[in-house]
């Protein structure tokens, strides 16, 4: 449907916009460890509340009114940010963004995935026009803060915002023929080994990922380049992803789940080795090409296996377990962890700490799942 198009297209530059948020807390006097704190202890707190988004939705069945209403708070949150004036008032205004901002994403991929049914690998054709619109605009925002004040960003993304909240309104409701009829029900979700041994995974991966959002735009600045630069990288990385969100469906069809986890951590390590060893702008540029396997395929794969693991009666709830996980927990220990690196060894020395941790978890998991596999084929 053309709607899912344009709302993830729409949605999605509110993020080439979160991209630079950073940047404006440099600007407001944060160093790099306070910065880190900023992302991260605000996300320790509102991380545990984000399942619950997910079973309201499940429970109610009302995932758009429940979209609406973060939205909502997003929205009024962001327009508060240019009125901050210290270090606590960030953290509290940090502390209401990912509390409302974070479930908007997985509502809006349990509603696509609720229009989709049964044909949930098709999930990348949609989220890819996500990744169009963050291409498009992640560059131009980064050279009108650059010509103007890094704090207008949140005036683009309060902008933004509003009209994707107009666009929600033509988005189908959920029709479910499965209900939750005991809030009890839910603990089936944290009892799956399957699911909680695949998000222990992204747990470790997306820690590497979200210390890079934090504190790459910083890298880029080290190393002699401006918001315009990192523009360019943004851009460049999420280019990349389009064609892993459109080819996801016959990765996901024609692999092994045990061989795209591997390829995955392999592409991880290369692109965090890239930036540990040479720190010059070309390869800067270079190694965002490899976003489009440790995000764009990484996401895709990732959501649509949870959405089989948790089924259709628990849709909601499992795609917000593994927002919560790759959004929220891993952002928190991404920032101190790498916050500190940074602060002590430099971006560099980060780098390489996490080019050897994916490679050693990833062929640690993609060895579990392959015997796994190994096993189910030889009981068929």
């Amino acid at each position: 449907m053309l709607v899912f198009k344009l709302y993830n297209f729409i949605f999605y530059i509110t993020m080439a916009a979160f991209g630079y948020f950073n940047i404006f807390f440099r600007d407001a006097g944060l160093d790099s460890f306070q910065i880190g704190l900023v992302n991260a202890v605000p996300r320790i707190f509102a991380l545990i509340l984000m399942p619950i988004w997910g079973m309201l939705t499940d429970y109610f069945q009302e995932n758009k009114k429940v979209l609406f209403i973060t939205m909502g708070g997003t929205l009024i949150t962001v327009l508060v940010f240019p009125f901050a004036a210290s270090f606590k008032a960030l953290m509290v205004l940090m502390f209401l963004y990912t509390l409302f901002q974070n479930p908007i994403l997985p509502l809006s991929d349990s509603l696509l995935l609720d229009y989709l049914g049964t044909k949930s690998s098709l999930y990348g054709r949609f989220r890819l026009w996500g990744s169009i619109g963050y291409m498009l605009t992640v560059s131009i925002i980064g050279y009108f803060l650059e010509s103007t004040a890094s704090v207008n960003l949140f005036y683009v993304y309060a902008g933004i915002l509003i009209l994707s909240m107009f666009l929600l309104q033509f988005l189908p409701k959920s029709q479910r023929d499965i209900k939750v009829v005991d809030l009890s029900d839910f603990k089936k979700v944290f009892h799956k080994k399957r699911l909680l041994f695949f998000l222990f995974f992204v747990f470790i991966l997306q820690t590497t990922m979200n210390a890079n959002y934090t504190y790459f735009p910083l890298y880029v600045l080290d190393n002699g380049g401006g918001e315009f630069l990192l523009g360019i990288a943004m851009t460049i990385s999420s280019a990349s992803e389009i064609l892993a969100f459109f080819f996801s469906d016959k990765i996901i069809k024609g692999n092994r789940f045990s061989k795209i986890m591997l390829l995955i951590s392999i592409s991880f390590m290369l692109r965090w080795f890239l930036l540990a060893f040479f720190p010059i702008i070309p390869v800067i540029l270079f190694s965002q090409v490899f976003h489009s396997i440790t995000f764009g395929l990484f996401f895709a794969v990732g959501v649509n296996y949870v959405n089989q693991l948790s089924g259709e009666k628990f849709r909601a709830t499992g795609q917000n377990i593994y927002s919560a996980v790759y959004m929220g927990l891993s952002a928190v220990s991404g920032s101190l962890i790498g916050g500190k690196i940074y602060q002590l060894f430099g971006g560099e020395r980060m780098f390489f700490i996490w080019g050897i941790t994916v490679i050693i978890t990833g062929v640690i998991y993609s060895g579990y799942l392959y015997i796994l596999e190994n096993k189910k084929r030889t009981a068929a």
